[in-house]
């Protein structure tokens, strides 16, 4: 049995196996110096221009040299989707540098919103964006999601990495997270969700409809999972009352699960946070896979996959300041989860490997999950 045959046997046929998949690294300088550069394909370092489909050839056998040096048994297709979860490649509005300093980058995305990226320490900001309230609307226009381009090369590059055991997904735009991203600004979102009702519905009317199209595509490409970010929670609790995310996100979110479906494929979904109160009404919509489930957010693992772990495979449970402590507790705190949950899951970070990670740490840490999830 290999990863793939492993993975699918988890999620499938919910057998006790144990993966382990690393999100992310906090930017490509850290994953460069701690995998190696020639781990790293060179899409992964945002170009002056917007790149559609596939990336060349020669970079496929790199995401693959980063899975390998990750352990991971997941790639994602498409350019630029490689190190971050749910970000880059065509399903996601696309992403340029249009500048950059020795301590920062500035990146533009399709629909006009700019993204400042600071290195050591990690920090980014969105601004300049394309709506600044209700009256802007009617003048966002979004790029085509149908255009053949975006998926160039895509169906090669899936079965590339298929036929070496690797399961393949492809990155989504968020519904909510996609609009205080690249649409609308997060202080702006948040009232408006109760002051202007009608605007949000014609928002994620745009958006959603792109983001399925987009899906479709990727889907009849032949890619195993759709993966999204949705970031719903806070530390306490959810962002906005339960009832305004039934009513705006999640048709949405049982739409996209019933397109993946209906292509015999999975929906892989991210929401940090503390999103228990939602979490019935997620399972519910045929999501099939959720991370992080962070216990500092209040997201108990075992828990969750006692009550819900019949359709989903709950991905995560690292606490967020596991790269803080000393191996021992991670030993320890590893030890324990796989314990109490039982199997059936899939260790993930909950944010990232962070700056100050060395490349001897992460090896130790990689090794640690490899004792439970090895074949």
């Amino acid at each position: 049995m290999n990863k793939r045959e492993k993975f699918f046997s988890i999620v499938r046929d919910k057998s006790d196996g144990v993966l382990h998949w690393f999100m992310s690294f906090f930017d490509e300088r850290t994953a460069a110096r701690i995998l190696g550069a020639e781990n790293i394909p060179d899409d992964s370092y945002i170009g002056p221009e917007w790149r559609l489909g596939a990336p060349e050839k020669r970079n496929w056998d790199k995401k693959i040299n980063y899975a390998v040096a990750t352990g991971n048994f997941t790639i994602g297709v498409g350019c630029g989707a490689c190190i971050p979860f749910g970000h880059g490649g065509p399903g996601e509005f696309l992403e340029k540098t249009i500048e950059t300093g020795e301590n920062y980058r500035i990146t533009e995305y399709e629909t006009g919103v700019r993204k400042e990226v600071r290195y050591n320490p990690h920090f980014y900001n969105h601004f300049n964006y394309p709506l600044a309230g209700p009256e802007d609307l009617e003048k966002l226009k979004l790029p085509d999601p149908d255009d053949p381009a975006r998926y160039e090369g895509i169906r090669e590059e899936a079965e590339y990495y298929r036929q070496r055991g690797f399961v393949t997904f492809a990155n989504l735009n968020g519904f909510f997270s996609g609009i205080h991203y690249f649409l609308y600004p997060y202080d702006l979102l948040l009232p408006d969700l109760i002051l202007e009702p009608e605007f949000i519905d014609a928002l994620l009317e745009k958006l959603g409809n792109f983001n399925l199209r987009a899906a479709e595509n990727l889907l009849r490409c032949g890619v195993d999972m759709i993966a999204f970010c949705d970031d719903l929670g806070s530390g306490q609790s959810l962002l906005m009352s339960p009832e305004l995310y039934r009513k705006y996100f999640l048709p949405w979110h049982r739409r996209l699960a019933e397109l993946c479906h209906e292509y015999g494929a999975l929906v892989h979904m991210h929401s940090h946070g503390n999103i228990n109160k939602i979490i019935k009404d997620i399972y519910e919509a045929g999501i099939d896979l959720l991370n992080p489930n962070d216990p500092c957010d209040g997201m108990d693992l075992p828990e969750l996959k006692k009550n819900y772990g019949d359709r989903i495979t709950f991905v995560g449970g690292i606490d967020k300041f596991f790269f803080d402590w000393d191996h021992e507790r991670r030993e320890q705190y590893v030890t324990e989860l796989v314990n109490k949950t039982g199997g059936g899951f899939i260790l993930m970070d909950s944010g990232g490997v962070p700056e100050n990670v060395t490349a001897g740490e992460f090896r130790r840490i990689k090794s640690l999950f490899e004792r439970f999830s090895n074949l």
